[in-house]
């Protein structure tokens, strides 16, 4: 499989906090990377780097062979390949479910109304929500919008999805049905970089676990080693203290 992001000695600092530290990462096409670790640790920090949202402070971020960071770089056309959804939906209240799927495809990728409508009710229906096609974003629950969120950032038909802890502001009832999406999708073969807290879903769905701590990554490995052999101190006491909470 080809590489599709590389990313070489990534640092990342907001004034005198260095929130990112020589970041050295691989994703290769159709891979499923799930990135954990404690809260301030850095993780959706480099998501962010990764879509251009945050301006790394040093290093370089390669997509398909190209350096995403130079200034000839179409951020327009590659923010069109890599997707990315976030914690709080960002749906446009003042729009129907439907339109706010057709936007981006009418606006960037010049799409006709009626095309961009009907590859809109067919994510709907991918994500489990033709009925709410005419609905608007206050109508739905939280794990609703967050299926809409996918099904817009599908719409733009990208070659990597970017997940920034996309179950984390939803009821616990609610993250099966928006986990139940995420793992269509990587059966289908999406490439995938999730930030989560779910742990089983990481263990079921990653090709590779990456854990990182202040600013680091400290370990990576395939899942069944990192749950089950982790080689790493700190690793091994987040992992029994997330799965000990879990089961208590």
């Amino acid at each position: 499989m080809d590489t599709l992001i590389k990313i070489n000695k990534l640092s990342k600092s907001f004034g005198d906090l260095e929130v990112l530290k020589d970041i050295n990462l691989e994703v290769t096409e159709g891979e499923v990377i799930c990135i954990i670790g404690p809260s301030g640790s850095g993780k959706s920090t480099l998501l962010r780097c990764i879509n251009q949202l945050e301006l790394q402070s040093g290093g370089t971020i390669f997509y398909k062979g190209k350096n995403i960071g130079r200034r000839n770089h179409d951020l327009r056309k590659f923010r069109e390949e890599v997707g990315m959804t976030f914690q709080n939906f960002n749906l446009f209240p003042m729009k129907s479910v439907l339109k706010n799927i057709m936007l981006a495809p009418v606006l960037t990728n010049k799409k006709s109304k009626h095309e961009a409508e009907k590859k809109a009710l067919e994510l709907l229906k991918k994500v489990g929500l033709e009925d709410k096609a005419l609905a608007m974003p206050s109508t739905l629950s939280g794990g609703e919008q967050q299926r809409v969120a996918i099904a817009r950032a599908l719409a733009m038909e990208p070659k990597v999805l970017l997940f920034d802890e996309p179950t984390s502001a939803l009821d616990p009832e609610l993250v099966g049905d928006v986990l139940e999406v995420m793992k269509t999708l990587a059966n289908e073969g999406m490439t995938m970089i999730v930030v989560t807290h779910e742990m089983d879903f990481a263990r079921e769905v990653s090709d590779r676990v990456v854990f990182m701590d202040e600013g680091y990554i400290v370990e990576e490995n395939n899942p069944e080693e990192i749950f089950t052999n982790p080689k790493n101190e700190r690793t091994k006491s987040f992992l029994s203290r997330i799965i000990g909470d879990e089961n208590s």
